[in-house]
């Protein structure tokens, strides 16, 4: 019974492990790393925590809805900034306060892109259906960067959720404490007939 409990306990992190992922690329000529973080295991318990963001139809973009609080973008900017402007524990790195980010629709192009096509497609990785990696997809909108991160998560259901997810995990954390970036952009993309119901892409950058 234990040896039973041992393997359910560790097959559920298995299964829970897909739930974030993170990638950071100072400059061009630097390899691309992709990180899944031990924290991360724990975090798809958060989904659903939290204020909802305005609901969107299944496989569309929620960047154009509106609510009470606000467009998606300005919901998420705002929690993104309220964020940054406080210290942050990022694992077992304390990160001070930084500047805040401003809205780039190049990057929420790039991030629509990417959440679409984990949702239509019913997967979770860094790496498009199409082979394409966050450089491609950042470079296919034309924006000229020096530096640029990416969030990715799956199935918290509002804003909150998702962010707090994302701050309990050490890797997104530095992303959206990172002083390298001042702009960034995020879509969320529901199918609730795939596995996970919400995709979310958050990218973040600095322009040339």
């Amino acid at each position: 019974m234990v040896l039973l409990l041992v393997f359910v306990r560790l097959l559920g992190a298995i299964i829970e492990k897909r739930s974030l992922l993170f990638v950071t690329h100072k400059g061009k000529t630097m390899p691309t790393k992709i990180l899944v973080p031990v924290l991360a295991l724990l975090l798809s318990a958060c989904g659903g925590d939290g204020e909802s963001s305005a609901p969107v139809e299944n496989g569309s973009q929620n960047t154009g809805s509106t609510s009470s609080q606000g467009t998606f973008a300005e919901q998420m900017l705002a929690a993104v900034n309220s964020v940054r402007s406080t210290k942050q524990q990022c694992g077992a790195t304390t990160m001070p306060p930084v500047g805040a980010l401003t809205w780039s629709y190049d990057l929420e192009s790039a991030a629509y892109r990417h959440s679409s096509d984990m949702a239509n497609s019913d997967f979770m990785s860094h790496t498009g259906s199409d082979g394409s990696n966050m450089s491609d997809r950042v470079n296919a909108t034309g924006y000229a960067w020096s530096a640029i991160g990416e969030n990715v998560a799956v199935g918290q259901s509002s804003i909150n959720a998702v962010v707090n997810a994302w701050l309990s995990s050490e890797g997104h954390c530095l992303n959206i404490m990172s002083s390298d970036f001042d702009q960034m952009g995020a879509s969320l993309v529901e199918n609730h007939s795939a596995s996970y119901g919400y995709y979310w892409t958050q990218v973040f950058a600095k322009q040339r």
